[in-house]
């Protein structure tokens, strides 16, 4: 009952082939997390005929502690590994080079290409830095056409993306191919409104809910529309 969004609301199972979107610009989403949390990112493409969104994310948790949130959580993330939705990393904690090898991997595959990547600074300076010596630059005062950008994790930044978000998915726009974590994720998050009606995300009561895929998701609708003409232009 605390939920932002209902699960009819989120319930999408329109699917889509990544051949459909291979070649496309994107705008991505990072959440980072060492031990506790999921790790998530997200790549948001649309396409030049089309008003929809088309959403793919992949997911880690680290390799030692897998069984142990299985039996523990009573989380299914095994069987979502097993599906493709969820990968292992490092041991103890995230290795989060896993998250550059996933977009170099999106890229080499699929032609998918990040004009922007909105992320949480938090555990990201290490991440950062194997990012950019891949080619994806920062985005500072001095190089503002960067792809990374830093994304402020609070009511001012967030709540504007996060309305047109959730009257996305209440037009049914945002395909995501069923995906169960971020189902899962979206349900799992509530929000607190401040005296000015600006909205942020937090997590439910239950400490072993997951709301990663949402920040992850949220961090991309910032810089959507933050560069939604010049995004525009490209697709």
């Amino acid at each position: 009952s605390e939920t932002w969004l209902t699960y009819e609301t989120i319930f999408n199972d329109e699917m889509f082939d990544l051949e459909e979107i291979r070649g496309s610009y994107c705008i991505g989403g990072v959440d980072l997390a060492a031990t506790t949390d999921l790790t998530c990112a997200t790549l948001l493409c649309m396409k030049p005929d089309s008003d929809k969104k088309y959403v793919l994310q992949m997911y880690w948790l680290p390799t030692n502690l897998l069984g142990q949130r299985v039996v523990e959580d009573k989380i299914p993330y095994d069987k979502w590994r097993e599906k493709g939705y969820l990968r292992l990393s490092g041991a103890s904690a995230n290795d989060h080079r896993d998250v550059t090898i996933w977009f170099l991997e999106m890229m080499d595959k699929y032609d998918l290409y990040p004009f922007k990547i909105g992320y949480d600074r938090a555990l990201a300076s290490a991440w950062m830095q194997d990012m950019k010596e891949q080619g994806f630059n920062d985005c500072t005062k001095t190089t503002p056409g960067g792809v990374l950008e830093k994304v402020a994790q609070g009511p001012f930044t967030f709540s504007q993306p996060m309305r047109y978000m959730e009257a996305d998915f209440k037009d049914k726009k945002i395909v995501y191919n069923n995906n169960p974590i971020l189902k899962w994720c979206l349900t799992n998050t509530v929000i607190v409104t401040d005296t000015n009606d600006n909205i942020r995300p937090i997590k439910g009561r239950g400490r072993r809910l997951r709301i990663d895929g949402t920040l992850s998701l949220i961090n991309a609708y910032v810089e959507l529309h933050k560069h939604y003409n010049d995004y525009s232009n490209l697709i």
